[in-house]
């Protein structure tokens, strides 16, 4: 994954808060700062993947850049140094997620690799995103509790944040909870489908080619 800030010339540097924000996804590759405001890490698991776009969408702000396809071998210990097609699909879909719905792309190689399970992670997860993007900075923490902790109540929150449970109530009504977890579902349901149809795309190539050089298996960067 490839993460880039938005409007970072005019804005305070957004970059160590989101880090921190981070820092439980569980990665290959921690995230880290490449260069200016810029975010890297390497991912394997698709419902990694997910959890940590959903934490992007409530910090707002961010160009997402999600590249499927295999990686160098082996790793180096920064991601800077990182080479492999996933890699140069992220760097692809950063930059394109600037003009993109929701500021966020999935690239997974090339027009056949990945099949319809990248464009179709792309838009559940779009959908999460622009849902995060209607709610109030201050409510996002009640919907990422509850989230988080499905079994807790509204009294629960309520209590947690020292606010009143109509405060949260008002929240939870809107179904923001369900869609968001839905869009989660789907996303990494379809991530997960995207990698094995990009890595059986690749195999195939590898057969077809056996003298061509080989990377390490599929990866998110």
């Amino acid at each position: 994954m490839t993460i880039d800030q938005q409007g970072s010339r005019t804005a305070p540097d957004a970059v160590p808060g989101l880090l921190d924000a981070l820092a439980d996804i569980a990665t290959v590759r921690d995230f880290e700062r490449t260069i200016g405001d810029e975010i890297q890490g390497v991912l394997d698991d698709a419902e990694q993947v997910t959890l940590a776009v959903r934490i992007m969408a409530m910090q707002a702000g961010w160009h997402i850049g999600i590249g499927i396809g295999p990686v160098g071998e082996p790793l180096p210990p920064s991601t800077v140094e990182g080479r492999g097609e996933a890699f140069y699909a992220a760097r692809r879909a950063v930059e394109a997620a600037k003009n993109a719905p929701a500021h966020l792309v999935v690239d997974t190689g090339s027009e056949d690799a990945g099949g319809d399970g990248g464009y179709l992670a792309e838009a559940a997860l779009r959908l999460m995103v622009r849902t995060i993007d209607t709610i109030r900075t201050q409510s996002r923490r009640y919907i990422a509790y509850r989230l988080d902790h499905p079994e807790s109540t509204q009294t629960d929150i309520a209590e947690h944040f020292d606010v009143s449970q109509q405060a949260v109530s008002r929240v939870l009504s809107l179904g923001s909870v369900e869609i968001i977890a839905g869009g989660q579902a789907l996303s990494s349901i379809q991530l997960s489908q995207a990698d094995a149809q990009a890595a059986g795309e690749r195999s195939r190539g590898s057969r077809a080619a056996p003298h061509a050089s080989q990377s390490g298996d599929a990866h998110v960067v």
